[in-house]
């Protein structure tokens, strides 16, 4: 067998639209898969009601696009919300124990070792965004101090708090626990004696 028989049959392929010759099937099979091109007003009026209506499919696609970005603002700021919450509530179980540290160290128990722990917890504290507000000696504000006592002083003009008893803790903007404050007021005067005529 010769190599190019081997395992290898020719095919004929033969185009029977040319085999035809010009036939008039052929022509009318050739016409038919070919669309005429016809000019027309209509394609012209659509270009012009598309340009037309360009600008306002723009004016939707920059709203979609402006409410996209604040959704995406918005769902960014919520998740930031949560996370500080979430982190609030485990900070307010950690205070009693950081008050605990405190009075250990006030009576003088523990020793260096207790004193270098609670450093270390004061500064992740801060490092997370909690802060101490301030409570002694400062004018009183509801918002920030709790009072737990209350005691007239002459030598203030305005309640202020005079001691600390529990110190607060805010995070970011938010209280976790106010300060607990004795709060020294100014002395009332009397009220004069209006006697009925």
């Amino acid at each position: 067998m010769p190599d190019n028989q081997r395992g290898t049959g020719k095919i004929k392929v033969q185009d029977k639209r040319r085999a035809a010759g010009n036939s008039s099937a052929a022509q009318a099979s050739v016409a038919s898969e070919e669309p005429a091109a016809v000019p027309s007003e209509e394609p012209a009026v659509e270009i012009e009601e598309t340009v037309i209506a360009e600008p306002d499919y723009l004016d939707d696609l920059r709203r979609l696009q402006a409410d996209f970005d604040n959704y995406r603002k918005r769902v960014a700021r919520d998740q930031m919300a949560v996370a500080t919450r979430a982190s609030g509530r485990l900070i307010e179980k950690i205070l009693p124990a950081l008050d605990n540290f405190e009075a250990a160290l006030a009576h003088g128990e523990g020793g260096p070792g207790i004193e270098m722990v609670y450093k270390q917890l004061r500064a992740t504290l801060e490092e997370e965004g909690v802060k101490e507000i301030p409570a002694q000696d400062v004018r009183f504000d509801p918002n920030v101090h709790e009072a737990f006592e209350a005691f007239e002083d002459e030598s203030v003009d305005e309640p202020m708090s005079a001691r600390v008893l529990r110190r607060g803790y805010m995070i970011h903007d938010r209280v976790l626990r106010p300060a607990m404050v004795s709060v020294a007021r100014p002395i009332e005067a009397p009220e004069p004696d209006i006697a009925e005529g």
